[in-house]
């Protein structure tokens, strides 16, 4: 089945990555450069589930952040593809007889401003990582932070999410309306996050950066509905939808903002910081003004 064919080994990919942000500037001349911004619940789009991740209670923060509005807003044209992903999840007969139901995209977070990347840079990634390796010491935590999250830049080269290309999404069974189990246990980064751990590379020495340690050396068997997930995930949003996947988190697919045109290796990203729209401004005010 071609959707399920193995995922890539992506340890080239998250050895060039660091840096990544620094390395480009925005094409402004692009003809998507002010491709505008759209919220997934729109009836055009139907993705009536569709939220944003901090404005909800999460396990991040354990509460939503005050100020953040519940609208998921998106490019228009990564929005597009996501439709073309979403159709097929739900009509490949490949699809419901791999996972034993038609599935659905979720999409958990998408344009996340600097106010927010700031929170999630400084304050709650660094507190996940100490709760996770309560023995780091403040350095090497500061040192762990970029393989969690990006830090917010305001310069030419902004991280994904602020620029409203990047998505956060999650498949969920029609049938029953619940996630699909994706094999991810939260807080190992250099683990189960990353597309490819349970492709098992990983476990022949000198394949992968990820580490065969004891409590990574358990891979998913491949006709299970982890590794069955995610390579349909990987498929209907990279094959289907023409988005390109953060190396280091299975669920993170973008296109145009600078991470995802380093992975597509086109290195000329057209999405800067994404002019927010006047109703979301005002909407952030008044969330912040009511705490």
């Amino acid at each position: 089945m071609h959707s399920a064919s193995p995922i890539p080994n992506f340890t080239d990919l998250r050895d060039t990555k660091p840096g990544y942000d620094t390395r480009y500037a925005i094409d402004t001349s692009h003809p998507l450069y002010d491709d505008p911004l759209v919220d997934p619940r729109e009836s055009e789009f139907g993705f009536n589930d569709a939220s944003s991740y901090y404005s909800r209670p999460n396990r991040m923060t354990g509460e939503l952040l005050p100020g953040v509005p519940d609208a998921p807003l998106v490019r228009l044209d990564v929005m597009k593809r996501i439709v073309q992903a979403e159709q097929f999840l739900r009509s490949d007969p490949d699809v419901r007889d791999a996972l034993g139901a038609p599935a659905h995209l979720r999409i958990d977070d998408a344009l996340r401003p600097y106010q927010v990347q700031k929170f999630a840079f400084e304050v709650a990634w660094p507190m996940v990582i100490r709760s996770v390796n309560p023995d780091m010491s403040d350095e090497e935590v500061l040192n762990q932070i970029p393989n969690y999250c990006a830090r917010p830049s305001a310069n030419n080269t902004p991280t994904p999410h602020l620029t409203g290309g990047a998505v956060d999404v999650a498949l969920i069974n029609l049938a029953t309306g619940e996630p699909f189990d994706r094999g991810h246990q939260a807080g190992a980064v250099k683990g189960t996050a990353y597309p490819d751990f349970h492709e098992g590379y990983h476990l022949i020495e000198g394949q992968s950066d990820i580490e065969n340690t004891p409590a990574q050396a358990e891979v998913a068997a491949k006709d299970s509905e982890v590794v069955l997930g995610r390579r349909i995930l990987y498929y209907a949003m990279t094959k289907i939808a023409g988005l390109h996947v953060n190396p280091q988190e299975i669920w993170h697919y973008g296109k145009g903002d600078p991470l995802s045109e380093f992975v597509s290796g086109s290195c000329k990203p057209y999405y800067g910081i994404a002019e927010l729209p006047e109703w979301y401004t005002e909407k952030m005010n008044t969330l912040s003004q009511n705490e």
